[in-house]
């Protein structure tokens, strides 16, 4: 039925986002350090929340043809999301901590780079790293243009994350108070969600 998927799947999915986003907060809050992860793992939460979603929506197919539309906005969803998560998120950063950690990475690496607005050359690899810092919110991203040098990234992003372990760097927490918070309040939306639909649940 049309509830089946609030009542069963959304409250354990709510469940696994919260655990997610929990997780991510309190290791900031705990080590009180900047951190970088794969943006994969937030590939792979989209595809976990919307994927039943839009199974769950082809329960009604049969009620209204419109609603074809549903599984196909999903299916666009994901397919941007595929392409806009790629490369790694830090959280916890001030853009002073970012661009110490990534110029000591790539002195480390010993990985000649030329500065640019919003990109860095590694003139020595004839590589592009993309980078956006939104340092009000304490997140940014890295990524590197050319798939091909997705192993020098992932040797620079080990790198930095070695340098937030051990170094004294400037933090902001504003983001990883939100998750936490988001990831407390994610399960009591599901299981509200579950027993205010469950007397519909036919």
């Amino acid at each position: 039925m049309v509830f089946d998927y609030f009542t069963t799947l959304f409250p354990i999915l709510t469940g696994v986002f919260g655990i997610f986003f929990l997780v991510i907060g309190l290791k900031g809050l705990l080590t009180k350090r900047p951190f970088l992860i794969s943006n994969r793992w937030m590939l792979v939460m989209m595809f976990v929340f919307f994927v039943p979603m839009g199974l769950s929506s082809l329960t009604i197919l049969d009620v209204n043809p419109i609603t074809w539309v549903v599984p196909l906005l999903y299916v666009v969803l994901l397919a941007m999301m595929c392409y806009q998560l790629k490369g790694y998120v830090a959280f916890a950063i001030t853009d002073t901590s970012f661009r110490e950690a990534l110029v000591a990475a790539l002195q480390k690496l010993e990985l000649p780079f030329e500065e640019s607005l919003s990109a860095v050359r590694l003139t020595s690899v004839n590589a592009d790293l993309q980078v956006a810092i939104q340092s009000w919110m304490g997140t940014g991203t890295v990524k590197v243009k050319q798939r091909a040098h997705r192993s020098v990234l992932e040797e620079i992003v080990d790198a930095m994350n070695e340098y937030f372990r051990t170094s004294s760097v400037s933090t902001n927490m504003i983001t990883c108070v939100f998750l936490v918070v988001m990831g407390a309040a994610f399960p009591i939306v599901g299981i509200s969600m579950f027993f205010l639909l469950k007397p519909f649940n036919l």
